[in-house]
């Protein structure tokens, strides 16, 4: 069930429950009546929040891994080096334009749940709060000037990748908000006079240059490949063991 519906639905639920609610309670305490009417309230706001998790467990796992296991191979795995001038183009081009996909899927998945939390209230006692509370980590690790390493971007850099990135697709419910695949990235970098490449530029440029940075003076791509264990841990639930902060995942590609 879309969101917006689930909202209406459970809106509805609640001004229902209300109003039954003062009906019974006519000869009660007004202090009774706002007592039932809040309890009311925080279970539409926790079943909310509840469906707002369970919609962008799976999407927001997949991109976060994808991101994690670039940043694994980049930092452990020599893939820079081995790919950046095996003088294949294509392989060549592949690695700088993959790797600055895998950030802006991220980015973009991100963005499509900030704008659904945005009608829930952020006390609200879920999964959903914690997973906040890391998205929340990795946008300050980006943003840190603090921090050494490539790929810095500000709050307001990082929302705009994240529009960017949306689209629209159908589904059996009707048109949906998605993400873009690399393919249409790719295609858009390559747009002439393109409004898209331009917020890339930067990222792409520095690509390359990670092949050359010492551990010690990648702090971010460090920090971040960490916070993204932390929100994978929480996304999988139980569902397998995170093996190691070193290393969720270390395949290739």
């Amino acid at each position: 069930m879309r969101l917006e519906v689930l909202i209406a639905v459970l809106s509805a639920a609640v001004a229902l429950a209300s109003s039954m609610v003062t009906a019974r309670t006519v000869y009660r305490t007004p202090a009774l009546v706002h007592k039932l009417q809040q309890e009311a309230n925080e279970l539409a706001k926790g079943e909310l929040a509840d469906e707002l998790f369970r919609r962008y467990q799976d999407p927001l796992r997949w991109a976060a891994e994808s991101l994690q296991s670039r940043l694994y191979n980049i930092l452990r795995c020599g893939l820079l080096p081995r790919y950046l001038h095996c003088g294949d183009r294509e392989d060549e081009r592949y690695v700088v334009d993959s790797t600055v996909y895998v950030l802006a899927e991220y980015l973009g998945w991100v963005e499509l749940l900030r704008r659904e939390h945005r009608f829930l209230d952020s006390a609200v006692n879920t999964p959903t709060r914690d997973l906040l509370g890391i998205v929340q980590r990795i946008h300050e690790t980006l943003a840190s000037d603090t921090l050494r390493g490539p790929f810095r971007l500000f709050r307001g850099q990082q929302r705009a990748i994240g529009e960017l990135m949306l689209t629209w697709t159908a589904s059996p419910a009707g048109r949906i908000r998605d993400v873009r695949g690399y393919a249409e990235f790719c295609r858009l970098l390559d747009e002439p006079d393109s409004s898209f490449r331009p917020w890339f530029d930067r990222l792409r440029a520095e690509v390359p240059d990670m092949q050359h940075i010492e551990n010690h003076h990648n702090q971010r791509l460090s920090r971040l490949h960490d916070d993204l264990i932390d929100l994978l841990g929480l996304l999988y639930q139980g569902e397998r063991p995170v093996r190691s902060r070193l290393a969720l995942l270390s395949r290739e590609g």
